[in-house]
């Protein structure tokens, strides 16, 4: 009797649940590979950033080795942009695909704060940091920064006095150096960063003013710091105002230049230094490790590795004591200018560049 009811049995529950049974197997392995994805992407943080490959990759794969935790990072090269941050980062808001953003210079970052697309958080030991070089609230914080700087062409100045010169942006309307002064167009983000600064400081009809001089002195412009400092080191130019990281390529390459902090005098604004900023994108899929790589470029280690690179970046966290080829915001007259302010001027002044460059894009 159970050899004639057990097989019905077995038939039955065979033919009936097969499918049931086989779906139930099914979703328990997409169970799985869901979490082992859960698991992969905890251990990856995906990193947009503008800063050359060559500064960030080393650093990166220091992080790695570390922590275990892989950096995925995309450049403006990957998404098609040129090498600004608000409107990649625009693109992503709502999905972000990016977790953290490291920039080369503030302005934008501020402006990504006012637009509300940046996570806040409570940076570990921010003490070390000047306040200017931070955003209050914890939206983005700073570090390893350039100075826009003079460059000059040393043998045109050879037989010239110290006070004789150039010695303030000034200098770039001089008629003296009229068709034979170098910038970067807005492609650069820390040359647009200047203009906006300097909407900050000076207010718009000063700053329109200066770049209508700069115009009427047919500055040349150029489409990146690095091409801008090449002008000069080839003596096609006398005069630029450029990145000290490029001034400092130069300088080291053996080119017949000069760098000159600018603006110095006790009545002069100062030299602007722009530090490179980090933040957490608001909504980030992998925000853990985003926090993680956070601390960890605000580490010693990070910056004295950024100071001893190709770029000579300047240290600002406090406890850095790797020694500076550019000299630092505490050691020179350093310009005194609210980055939040100069973000709310981004727009208007890229703009107002783009109108002084002739046969410039439309924009």
């Amino acid at each position: 009797m159970m050899d004639k009811v057990f097989p019905k049995i077995i038939r039955h529950v065979t033919a009936s649940d097969l499918g049931l049974w086989l779906g139930g197997i099914a979703c328990l392995v997409a169970a799985i590979g869901l979490w082992g994805c859960q698991w992969r992407s905890s251990n990856e943080v995906v990193v947009y950033t503008t800063l050359a490959k060559e500064l960030v990759e080393p650093i990166f794969q220091k992080f790695t080795a570390k922590t275990g935790i892989q950096v995925k990072r995309l450049g403006p090269e990957d998404v098609g942009c040129p090498p600004e941050l608000l409107h990649p980062v625009q693109k992503e808001q709502g999905r972000p695909s990016w977790d953290l953003v490291w920039h080369v210079e503030p302005v934008q970052m501020a402006l990504l704060r006012e637009k509300n697309l940046l996570a806040a958080y409570n940076w570990p030991q921010t003490e070390r940091f000047s306040q200017w070089a931070k955003s209050p609230d914890g939206r983005w914080h700073g570090l390893a920064a350039r100075a826009r700087v003079l460059l000059l062409y040393s043998p045109a100045f050879k037989d010239q006095r110290p006070d004789q010169m150039p010695s303030s942006i000034l200098d770039l309307a001089n008629p003296k150096y009229r068709g034979k002064v170098a910038m970067a167009d807005p492609n650069s983000p820390t040359s647009a960063a200047h203009v906006a600064c300097l909407f900050a400081l000076w207010g718009l009809e000063r700053t329109k003013q200066f770049l209508s001089q700069l115009r009427e002195n047919q500055v040349q412009f150029f489409h990146s710091e690095a091409d801008t400092a090449q002008q000069v080191a080839e003596g096609r130019c006398l005069l630029a105002l450029t990145d000290s990281d490029q001034a400092i390529r130069q300088i080291e390459k053996g080119s017949p230049v000069l760098l000159v902090y600018p603006d110095q005098r006790e009545d002069q604004m100062g030299c602007l230094f722009l530090p490179s900023t980090i933040a957490i994108i608001r909504g980030a899929r992998n925000s853990q490790a985003a926090r993680q790589l956070a601390n960890y470029l605000l580490a010693p280690e990070v910056e004295t590795q950024l100071a001893n690179g190709p770029a000579a970046l300047v240290p600002l966290n406090y406890e850095v004591t790797a020694f500076s080829r550019i000299r630092g915001p505490d050691d020179i007259k350093a310009m005194k200018v609210d980055f939040q302010t100069a973000a709310n001027h981004w727009h208007e002044g890229e703009k107002l560049l783009w109108d002084i460059i002739p046969g410039k894009p439309e924009h």
